[in-house]
């Protein structure tokens, strides 16, 4: 592959990576202040209102939550947060650990594809069962699972392509924060 091909290639999976970052990151802000929001006025409200609160605040945060979740995980798979086991590519060389990271991403990709196809499909059928309150059909929850594993391949896609046209040390490293010895 020539250096501008890889140059492009990198380019493309930077800026895919930013994007999905960026959205996630607004997701978890907005989903996150609405349930905030959402709960704190339902916990007042059960104090100032005979009704005992909103009857909608039991089901919208149920709703909401998966939205809230599956943008969280697709940001930690980016920043490395997720579980990993590094002992093998610490005995392996470079290359070495740069053919098992590929095959570890590809078969993340390969299950994260069968496991969205089967998301979908299962949406469809749950599209006819309806909320109690809101009258939101219960596909919602589905298909939010479904766009988090679409994230997630993306995700996954462009750490693998950082890393076999850098090395292993495209990895992402987490924070010490996140490390659990």
């Amino acid at each position: 592959m020539s250096e501008g091909a890889r140059a492009a290639l990198l380019g493309l999976s930077e800026r895919v990576d930013w994007l999905v970052a960026r959205f996630c990151e607004a997701v978890v802000l907005l989903v996150g202040g609405a349930l905030l929001a959402l709960l704190t006025a339902n916990v007042l409200a059960r104090y100032a209102l005979d009704s005992g609160g909103f009857r909608f605040a039991q089901e919208l945060p149920e709703r909401l939550f998966p939205v809230f979740i599956m943008a969280g995980v697709a940001l930690a798979v980016q920043k490395g947060g997720h579980m990993a086991v590094e002992t093998v590519l610490a005995m392996l060389g470079r290359q070495g650990a740069r053919a098992l990271l590929l095959v570890g991403h590809a078969i993340v990709i390969v299950s994260y594809v069968i496991l969205c196809r089967e998301i979908f499909g299962l949406a469809e059928i749950m599209a006819i069962d309806r909320s109690p309150v809101l009258g939101l059909p219960s596909s919602y929850g589905y298909y939010t699972l479904g766009i988090g594993t679409i994230l997630i391949i993306l995700t996954t896609l462009t750490l693998a392509i950082r890393v076999a046209l850098v090395g292993p040390e495209a990895m992402p490293i987490p924070g010490p924060e996140e490390l659990i010895s």
